[in-house]
């Protein structure tokens, strides 16, 4: 089966599978739903006491299903254009919906018009104008019928995939809440359709995309005072991942069921979150509230992402034989649809500068490295280190032995690995922090910090103990010196990351803080998560002063970064005097870490840019004797402290979002050096400031 198509026909069958796997529970408890059925693990007819469907045969969809095939047939008759766009009429929807419940009520059936949808339209039957009636729309019915929007929508035109969004929820839900949540339901699918060429598919990274992508949307709708559904969401994700609070019993505490916007989509990304298969499915029928939309909703992403082939065929042969729905021919319509949205953006920007080749470059990473695979999809970045508090002061140089000098300024930050994870951030990433969390006033600021740059927090709990804390002295040249205590983040349990380790999928970067190393209880967590690395997950092992390779780091999918000094300080530590004396030129350092060390190597040599070696692919046992000079932008430096750590961030980020290598090599010196330019330790310019920076370099490269 086509790979596009399977995928476009699994989000169809995937939202009318979850429809009816919830048919029979939806509005139930979960204590009703056991009372009455015990476990819902198939479909199963209606019970006589089910609120809506009382009665319904196994394999019955509902309006979830309905309303979405009502969008489609609305778009397939004419509203996708050759200039990619696709949206719905105003006036032709909300009729369209009215005549859609008159017919509901003539079949006798009690699944009518939900809440929000049936207040915006009895304002249209009263003569209302329909782009004024949905402003207070705050439920899920957006969300639940936008599938369609996502399989004939491809994600490559944020403006245009926003409107056609939007023109789906205007009138019912012209909230913000109605468009986050249509347009991360809608994101989902369409980035599962775009992955169809993946042959390991990342469904837990699709989904963090499909949040940052709808979080960088400008905002639309009005204002209420419902949560935010993509920060719901994001937190909903974050509960999933974690072992501790994974439980359905928990995430329904904490996340919800109801049809509210901001409890209804978060539920159905956490449920993928936690377990990426159909039983997702079966656990959102078991969950009680709005079980068929929540299942509805987990369907569709979970048949994008995936395909048709994982959802199981005897349910999906009785969903059609008692519903008559014709997915596949539904299916193939909106792929055109599709086609004819990609063949106008082409018409509209023809040619893609950014990928034409240069043949005068510099010996290209492309080839060799194992982290530019097209398959890797899109990842989180994941700190596998420690996070403490930066004392920061600044003055013209450090005192003498014995001596006293005043400071320019002073500042109190959260430093360590922190500052990479900020990095990621700013380039657009997801990231996660494994760091041991103690209790105290520097462990609250750490909290505090990671909740406000959105990073999420899964670092274990050291009870009776705060985090350290670090005195960083830079002086008037940019130069910093360190002093560094040792608190909570030193202390991780000997199994305190290996639990979460197992769980990263390809796409996902690990990205290892080198000062971990000089504690033995961090290296004994260290090495036993590196121990259970799933296959195809990257890393970056940042060495840090404190030189320390941790035991069982793979050879695939590894690139040790450092600066200049770090590489001589490994020549000397291994007492290899012919790798000593090539360290003393950065170029020749590269090449001498790679013999040394036998994985892709990156030596930071500040003004002078870096340089990026490799083991050769041309021959087994062999290494390639060259190593690629990654220029970098020229800048005033004021303060080096966190220079490396945003290189590393940006350069882990950009691997996670599926950047190619040269590019995100690039990007990692521009972030480096243009950090160099402001005081502080998290001071990592934003994407767009990288992204100018590395696009004059690469001009500045072409005219040379």
């Amino acid at each position: 089966m086509d790979p596009r198509f399977s995928r476009a026909y699994g989000a169809l069958a995937g939202l009318a599978l979850g429809d009816a796997l919830g048919m029979p529970t939806q509005a139930m408890s979960p204590e009703q739903i056991r009372a009455v059925y015990g476990t819902i693990t198939g479909l199963v007819d209606g019970d006589a006491s089910q609120p809506y469907a009382p009665g319904m045969p196994a394999g019955s969809v509902t309006d979830d299903t309905e309303q979405a095939l009502l969008i489609a047939s609305l778009l397939v008759r004419g509203r996708g254009t050759s200039s990619g766009r696709v949206a719905l009429g105003a006036v032709e929807f909300s009729h369209a919906l009215l005549a859609w419940e008159d017919s509901m009520i003539r079949r006798g059936s009690l699944d009518l018009l939900g809440p929000s949808t049936k207040a915006a339209l009895e304002r249209v039957r009263a003569g209302e104008d329909p782009l004024t009636v949905g402003g207070a729309g705050t439920t899920n019915g957006a969300a639940m019928r936008v599938t369609p929007i996502g399989i004939a929508m491809p994600t490559a035109d944020p403006q245009a995939f926003a409107e056609a969004v939007w023109s789906s929820c205007r009138v019912t839900h012209a909230t913000r809440q109605g468009f986050q949540s249509a347009a991360l339901v809608a994101a989902a699918v369409s980035m599962g359709i775009d992955a169809a060429r993946s042959t390991s598919p990342n469904l837990r990274g699709l989904l963090w995309k499909a949040v940052t992508y709808v979080d960088s949307l400008p905002e639309r709708g009005a204002w209420t005072p419902d949560p935010d559904v993509v920060a719901a969401t994001r937190r909903a994700m974050q509960l999933a991942s974690n072992p501790s609070s994974s439980s359905l019993e928990c995430l329904v505490e904490q996340v919800g069921t109801s049809v509210a916007s901001a409890h209804a989509i978060p539920m159905a990304f956490a449920l993928l979150a936690r377990d990426p298969s159909p039983q997702a499915l079966m656990d959102a029928a078991n969950i009680g509230g709005d079980t068929d939309t929540i299942g509805a909703i987990a369907g569709a992403i979970l048949g994008a992402a995936l395909g048709v082939e994982v959802l199981p065929t005897d349910s999906l042969s009785r969903i059609e034989e008692v519903s008559h729905l014709g997915l596949p021919t539904v299916a193939r319509e909106l792929l055109e649809l599709r086609d004819q949205a990609l063949a106008g953006r082409q018409e509209e920007s023809p040619t893609d500068a950014s990928s034409a080749a240069d043949p005068d470059a510099d010996t290209s990473p492309e080839e060799p490295s194992p982290a530019s695979s097209p398959d890797s999809g899109v990842g989180r970045v994941v700190l596998m280190g420690q996070i403490l508090v930066d004392l920061a002061v600044r003055g013209e140089a450090l005192p003498s032995p014995g001596g006293d000098v005043w400071a320019i300024d002073e500042g109190m930050h959260v430093g360590g690995g922190f500052n990479a994870l900020v990095a990621a951030r700013r380039m657009g990433a997801e990231a996660v922090s494994l760091s041991p969390i103690g209790e105290g006033p520097y462990s609250s600021l750490i909290q505090a910090a990671l909740a406000r740059e959105g990073i999420t927090d899964l670092g274990p709990r050291v009870t009776g103990t705060d985090n350290g804390f670090c005195i960083a002295f830079t002086d008037r040249t940019g130069e910093r010196t360190f002093i560094s205590t040792k608190g909570a983040e030193t202390m991780a349990p000997a199994d305190a990351w290996a639990e979460f380790v197992r769980t990263m999928s390809p796409g996902d970067v690990l990205y290892i803080d080198g000062y971990l190393m000089d504690h033995p209880a961090n290296r004994e967590a260290a090495q036993a998560a590196l121990c259970v690395l799933p296959e195809g997950v990257r890393v970056i092992l940042d060495v840090s002063p404190v030189i320390g390779i941790p035991e069982g780091l793979p050879s695939d999918g590894v690139i040790v970064s450092m600066n200049h000094r770090e590489a001589q300080e490994i020549a000397h530590q291994r007492g290899d005097a012919s790798a000593r004396d090539r360290a003393l030129q950065p170029r020749e350092a590269a090449r001498a870490m790679l013999t040394v060390l036998d994985r892709p190597v990156l030596v930071r040599a500040g003004a002078e840019g870096a340089y990026f070696a490799w083991p050769s692919t041309a021959a087994p046992d062999t290494l390639d004797e060259s190593a690629t000079h990654i220029p970098t932008p020229r800048v005033e430096a004021i303060d080096t402290n966190g220079a490396g750590d945003a290189h590393s961030g940006v350069l882990a980020a950009s691997l996670a979002l599926g950047i190619p290598m040269k590019r995100a090599l690039l990007s990692a010196n521009c972030a480096g050096a243009l950090s160099t330019t402001v005081v502080g330790p998290a001071s990592c310019p934003t994407r767009e400031e990288i992204e100018a920076a590395a696009d004059a370099l690469e001009a500045s490269s072409d005219e040379e």
